[in-house]
């Protein structure tokens, strides 16, 4: 109450309406007497029936005490049009909303039509989305009465709660416009107005205030984690996403990412979305990615930057989630259709990505999509048949493995969870189910498990109140200088000599050389591996115990790819940049800067292909011309790694194979728009945004291109060959 009313004296309160997008403001402010308020609500409160009816939402209630709540406020919308008043604020209906769920158990809130239960509901049909407070299940409802619409308008859903304690549905936002849009965060709720100047209102639903955010945009997905409001617009600069802190008052347009299609707030003040950035060259030509934003800062960073990426995105505490279209593959029966979809989380504080659904093994892999994730439960969606929009939802808890199956075929719809429970806001199933009710995550969990070991991961448990040591795979100094790589193994840190010969390795001189018409110059001679790392070199490095195995083990047609002997021979997938330098300290190599991937590839000559000028055409070279690349073919369909060395013409005057198919390859140089004129090359992310050097099946024999990508991506069309240093005098 006390930050509502601060946040009052700060903004103005009750500022005023118009239905211009210039309005000058109002002289009054409209506050009907409760005579003016229109309801149907049951006066009948106290029956004996209505006590009966409670005792399903509340288990084990000492005494039964009726809600009570301030008469709801109305404005008009336009001044002196009474058709465009907006009342806010709960009010009781006779309708009555299903029980709350018990543990593990989803319900339907309210029926609509089309189904036989539908009876029962008066009001009108359900829509998304849905939300949760401690006093309601919020959900949007359109009225069946079009004449309760503004201006002949066929669709103007009202906002409504189900209340948790008696059982029945109170109006919360109720006028003739549209406000299908809104969140909640405690007592506040955010939500729009359109068919008007599609206003964004804040509301207290502890005293009924309104106050106006803004008076102009066309609203989409809005959150709201006090003190931050996060809108999608299409009246803003560039990006449609707005950010406006009730505090300061301060708005903000985020002009660098563009178009969020899914974002997320979170409470440490971070959002996270899925988009394009469009500063700097990373522009439309690029998929979806998903980045975060410091709001205290508007620093924007890289959360997982690969082509075909970022579908939607959650957040909650130091975890991102990303449903990521980067795996898709075809199905084996129906290549029309795609499969592969998968589900990463993104570590904050470690820069460490997980995949934590489970592997379906068949004729095609599935899909896992619809993250959202409030610590120690992540529900996502499987879909494990070979019909493309249905699916079940589960819901895992990460600290004990356990899985809860909870909404059977939910299709398209996105179940997220909420205070311990899981909302699924659909035209028919407004769902709601109760996840067992663990405690929050401590702030201090990390001072509480220290043990300064650097080989450990120290975990506090919600589920058993206990401190976890996780062994990790990070780098570690075993203060032995003899040993030139250490790693993490067991929960101990060991250090390897990081010796290895020569063999299939060619020497590049050290020179001048062209690129992208810029002169270059490497000062040092160095060796470079002649073939990508193959699934048979890298296997004896996780033996070693000094590399981890791939984060997924197909390829994009071969789900059983890594462990296959037939494919010992093949490049080496899903293996990031931490991993694959990991594998090159490990044999005393190191992976290569972009420009010494240049200078091996065109030999002091620069040119657009390995073999030349003359451009990949299918007509002509139906067997993918001179290298493994999809680049002039009409279809991706079949196309795949091959065996390291398998087209002669991919071949550097050196010896060096498959720099221009095959596999894209890691770099160790940052990324950066353009070229600069002397090295080493700053980035825009600094580190956390690397290039891609080099062609592949996926994305084209183009030497000069550069790719970029968060070093801890893994996908199966990056990999990766090493270097090593000499000394000149050799």
């Amino acid at each position: 109450m006390k930050r509502f009313l601060n946040l009052s004296v700060v903004l103005l309160a009750f500022l005023l309406f118009s239905c211009s997008s210039s309005h000058p403001s109002n002289d009054t402010d409209i506050v009907p007497d409760s005579d003016d308020i229109e309801t149907i609500a049951d006066d009948d409160t106290d029956s004996e029936e209505d006590l009966d009816f409670i005792d399903d939402f509340d288990e084990t209630p000492e005494e039964y005490i009726e809600p009570v709540y301030p008469d709801p406020v109305c404005i008009y919308i336009c001044p002196g049009q009474e058709d465009s008043k907006l009342c806010f604020g709960p009010l009781k209906t006779n309708v009555r909303c299903n029980a709350n769920p018990k543990e593990n158990e989803y319900v339907t809130v309210l029926y609509s039509d089309g189904t036989t239960e539908a009876y029962d509901n008066p009001l009108g049909n359900v829509d998304e989305p849905m939300d949760l407070n401690d006093d309601f299940v919020f959900f949007v409802l359109d009225p069946k009465d079009k004449e309760l619409c503004f201006e002949g308008k066929r669709y103007c859903p009202n906002i409504y709660g189900c209340n948790r304690k008696n059982g029945y549905v109170y109006e919360i936002v109720s006028s003739k416009f549209k406000h299908s849009r809104y969140s909640v965060d405690e007592d506040k709720i955010v939500f729009n107005v359109w068919d008007s100047d599609s206003k964004l209102l804040l509301g207290d639903l502890k005293t009924n205030e309104i106050i106006e955010l803004t008076d102009w945009g066309s609203y989409g997905e809005m959150q709201i984690k006090f003190p931050y409001v996060a809108a999608l617009s299409s009246e803003t600069i560039v990006s449609g996403l707005v950010v406006f802190n009730l505090i300061t008052r301060e708005m903000k347009d985020v002009p660098e990412l563009y178009w969020c299609e899914n974002f997320s707030l979170s409470k440490d003040k971070h959002l996270v979305c899925s988009g394009k950035y469009l500063e700097y060259g990373l522009g439309d030509d690029q998929n979806s990615n998903a980045w975060m934003l410091d709001l205290e800062t508007y620093k924007i960073t890289p959360l997982s930057v690969l082509s075909n990426n970022a579908v939607r995105v959650n957040m909650n505490g130091e975890y991102a989630f990303v449903d990521s279209g980067r795996d898709m593959v075809y199905y084996a029966d129906y290549p029309g259709k795609l499969s592969g979809a998968e589900i990463y989380s993104f570590n904050i504080k470690t820069k460490r990505e997980e995949k934590w659904t489970p592997e379906i093994k068949g004729i095609f892999e599935g899909n896992f999509t619809m993250p959202s994730f409030e610590y120690p439960y992540f529900s996502y969606v499987a879909n494990d048949t070979d019909m493309t929009r249905t699916g079940h939802n589960y819901v895992l808890n990460i600290e004990t493995g356990e899985t809860i199956e909870l909404y059977p075929n939910i299709g398209q719809e996105w179940p997220y969870i909420k205070d311990r429970h899981l909302l699924l806001g659909g035209t028919v199933r407004n769902g709601i189910a109760k996840l067992p009710d663990l405690p929050k995550l401590p702030e201090n969990a990390d001072e509480l498990c220290e043990d300064n070991n650097p080989c450990t991961d120290n975990r506090y448990f919600v589920t058993d109140g206990e401190c976890h040591f996780i062994p990790n795979h990070e780098r570690c100094d075993d203060d032995d200088e003899t040993t030139l790589f250490d790693i993490c193994i067991d929960g101990e840190c060991k250090g390897f000599a990081g010796t290895s010969s020569d063999e299939e390795m060619v020497l590049v001189e050290a020179g001048k050389f062209m690129y992208d018409g810029k002169e270059y110059e490497i000062e040092k001679p160095f060796k470079m591996d002649v073939f990508e790392v193959t699934n048979g070199k890298y296997a004896q490095c996780v033996e070693a115990k000094a590399c981890v195995e791939p984060l997924r083990e197909r390829s994009i047609t071969v789900l059983n790819y890594y462990e296959n002997p037939f494919y010992a021979n093949f490049p080496v997938l899903y293996i990031n940049q931490f991993e694959a330098q990991n594998y090159c300290n490990w044999l005393g190599k190191r992976l290569p800067t972009e420009f010494e991937w240049m200078k091996a590839t065109w030999d002091g000559e620069e040119k657009t292909y390995l073999w030349g000028e003359e451009e990949p055409d299918y007509e002509t070279y139906p067997d993918t011309f001179y290298a493994n690349t999809t680049t002039g073919y009409p279809t991706m369909i079949d196309f795949d790694v091959v065996e390291v060395g398998t087209f002669p013409k991919d071949k550097t005057i050196g010896g060096i194979m498959d720099m221009s198919g095959n596999v894209s390859e890691w770099t160790t140089s940052e990324w950066s728009s353009k070229l600069c004129d002397t090295l080493p090359c700053k980035g825009l992310f600094g580190k956390d945004l690397v290039v891609i050097k080099g062609g592949g099946f996926r994305i084209g024999p183009e030497l000069k291109k550069r790719h970029y990508s968060t070093p801890w991506t893994h996908s199966f069309y990056t990999g990766f060959r090493c270097v090593k240093n000499i000394n000149i005098e050799d």
